[in-house]
C-alpha cells in the first residue's frame, strides 16, 4: 500500500490535516481534496475579481497583520487559524483557495494545507504575477502586452485610478517612474532580496513606491491600468494627511514632498547619501544675496549696495517665473515667451529680490542627468485660472549658457509634461471650479498623453499650447 503523503508543518493553533473537523463528512466527496492532489480546488478561482492594488487590510478585523485574499471572491480576510475571518469564510462560502499577501503562499482552507504541486503552482504563475511583479536580472520590459480579456495595452503606459482627486499626485508618479535610473533601481528589487529586505524593514514608502512602480511596468496584468490606492494610504499617513485622495493639492509641493521622503528614507535603508533619487535629479545651485539700503539724493530715493554674500546650496527643482503680461498679445493670441527666456533667471547677472536686497542664481557644474522644471503659473496662490502665456519648447533646450564655467553645449530634450485644463464648476462665485490634471509621456518617437485612466496619443508639434505646469528634461 502506498503511503500518504508527506504534510507541510502548520502553524501553532491551528488544525492539523488529520484533524478533519465533522462538518467535512458532510461535503460531497468530489470536493475533498487531499494535499497531494493536482487540483486543490483551482478550477474556483475567479481571475476577474482579484484586485491587489488596494491596502491589504481585513475585511473583517481591519488589520494588515497576516492578510490572505480569498481567490474566488477577491476579499482580503486575516490569517487561517480555525478562528480566523479567512477560515470563518471559508466555512460561510464554500470558498477554499487563499493566497497570503505577504509571501505569496497559497493555502486551501478550511483543510488547511499549502499547495506545494509544482504544476499548481505553475498555474498560479499569473496570479503570484499581478501581486508582485518579478524582474529577473537581464529582462527585457515588452513594449506591449495584453490583459486578462485580450485587450492590447502599451507596458509601463497605462493609467492610474483617480479614486476622489488624487489626479495631482497620478501625474507625477506617472512621470518619475519613466525615469530610467530611478525604473531600473526599483524593478531590480524584486531579484536583490538583501537590499529589498533592508529597504522593508526602515521604509514603508520606498516599498510601497517599488510596488507600484512594478505593476506599472508590468507585462502580466489582469487590467490595462493600475490603481495606487495603496500607496497613497501610505502617503496621507506619512505626510499627515497634507495629501490625500479627497482633496487636490499642488502637483510641485507634492513632488517636493516626495523626492525629499523618498530620498532621506531610502538613503537610511542603503545607507548612502547617493540614491537613485539625487543620483538623477540633485543639482547645485549659487545664490549671491546682496544688501540693500536707501539714501535721500536730490529729494529722490536712490539703493545703494551693501556687502554680498553668496552661498552654494542644492535643488530639485528649478521654479521658472512668467512675466506678468496681458492674457493676449497685440495679435489677439495668448502671450507667448521661450523657454529659454524664462531660463536666464539662473544666468549669474538677472536679479531678483525685495526692497531690501536682491539675489542672483547661477546654476552649477556637473547637471543633473534629469532636470525638473516648474513653470510657476500663480497656482499656488489660489489662481485656478493661472498665468496662461504659452510657452515655446525648444527640441533640444541648452542650458550651457546658464551653468557657471561651462563651455561645451550642455543640452536635454523633452521626457514629460505634467499640465492641467481648467473645469468649470456651476456656482456663480466659481468655488466648484476645479483643475483636471494629465501627463505627456516620450515613448520613442510618439507622445502619450495619459489623463486618470485614458491612454491617448498626441502630436508633438502641439505640445507648447498646453498649460504646461511640471517638466523633466533628459540630458542627450
Amino acid at each position: 500500500m502506498d503511503e500518504p503523503p508527506a504534510k507541510r508543518p502548520v502553524d501553532e493553533g491551528e488544525s492539523s490535516d488529520d484533524d478533519i473537523p465533522s462538518y467535512l463528512q458532510l461535503v460531497p466527496a468530489k470536493k475533498q481534496k487531499s494535499a497531494s492532489s493536482d487540483s486543490y480546488y483551482l478550477d474556483t478561482i475567479n481571475r476577474q475579481v482579484l484586485d491587489f492594488d488596494f491596502e491589504k487590510v481585513c475585511l473583517v478585523t481591519l488589520s494588515n497583520v497576516n492578510p490572505y485574499c480569498c481567490l474566488v471572491c477577491g476579499k482580503y480576510f486575516q490569517g487561517k487559524s480555525k478562528s480566523s475571518p479567512a477560515y470563518l469564510h471559508s466555512l460561510a462560502t464554500d470558498h477554499h483557495v487563499f493566497i497570503n499577501l505577504g509571501n505569496e503562499s497559497v493555502h486551501i482552507l478550511p483543510e488547511n494545507y499549502e499547495v506545494v504541486s509544482p504544476s499548481a503552482l505553475e498555474s498560479l504563475r499569473d496570479i503570484t504575477n499581478v501581486l508582485a511583479p518579478k524582474y529577473p536580472e537581464g529582462y527585457v520590459i515588452p513594449s506591449q502586452a495584453h490583459d486578462l480579456n485580450r485587450n492590447e495595452y502599451r507596458v509601463g503606459y497605462i493609467g492610474l485610478n483617480n479614486i476622489l482627486n488624487n489626479d495631482y499626485s497620478n501625474v507625477v508618479l506617472q512621470a518619475v517612474a519613466h525615469v530610467p535610473l530611478i525604473r531600473d533601481f526599483y524593478l531590480s528589487l524584486s531579484h536583490k532580496k538583501a537590499t529589498r529586505d533592508s529597504i522593508a524593514r526602515k521604509s514603508l514608502l520606498n516599498t510601497s513606491f517599488g510596488l507600484l512602480v512594478q505593476k506599472l511596468w508590468s507585462s502580466h496584468l489582469f487590467k490595462g491600468h493600475i490603481s495606487p490606492h495603496e500607496f497613497l494610504q501610505i502617503i496621507s499617513g506619512e505626510s499627515k494627511n497634507a495629501f490625500s485622495t479627497r482633496r487636490q493639492e499642488s502637483p510641485k509641493k507634492f513632488l517636493v514632498w516626495l523626492l525629499n521622503q523618498l530620498h532621506s528614507q531610502l538613503s537610511r535603508s542603503i545607507k548612502s547619501s547617493k540614491t537613485p533619487w539625487s543620483k538623477s535629479f540633485q543639482g547645485s545651485l549659487e545664490i549671491t544675496t546682496t544688501g540693500l539700503s536707501t539714501r535721500d539724493s536730490n529729494n529722490k530715493v536712490e539703493f545703494v549696495e551693501q556687502n554680498s554674500n553668496t552661498i552654494s546650496t542644492k535643488y530639485w527643482v528649478l521654479t521658472l517665473d512668467l512675466p506678468t503680461n496681458p492674457v493676449f498679445s497685440q495679435e489677439g493670441n495668448f502671450a507667448e515667451v521661450a523657454l529659454e527666456d524664462l531660463l536666464e533667471k539662473y544666468n549669474g547677472t538677472k536679479s531678483s529680490g525685495s526692497s531690501n536686497s536682491v539675489k542672483t542664481y547661477q546654476l552649477l557644474q556637473p547637471m543633473p542627468p534629469h532636470l525638473i522644471l516648474h513653470i510657476d503659473r500663480g497656482i499656488e496662490d489660489g489662481n485656478k485660472r493661472g498665468n496662461q502665456t504659452v510657452v515655446k519648447l525648444p527640441e533640444v533646450l541648452d542650458v550651457s549658457r546658464f551653468v557657471k564655467g561651462a563651455e561645451e553645449p550642455i543640452n536635454y530634450r523633452l521626457m514629460s509634461s505634467v499640465k492641467y485644463e481648467l473645469e468649470p464648476g456651476t456656482e456663480i462665485g466659481r468655488e466648484d471650479d476645479r483643475l483636471s490634471w494629465s501627463v505627456g509621456l516620450r515613448r520613442g518617437g510618439e507622445w502619450i498623453n495619459i489623463h486618470d485612466l485614458e491612454v491617448t496619443e498626441s502630436q508633438t508639434e502641439l505640445l507648447f499650447l498646453d498649460q504646461n505646469y511640471i517638466q523633466i528634461w533628459e540630458k542627450v
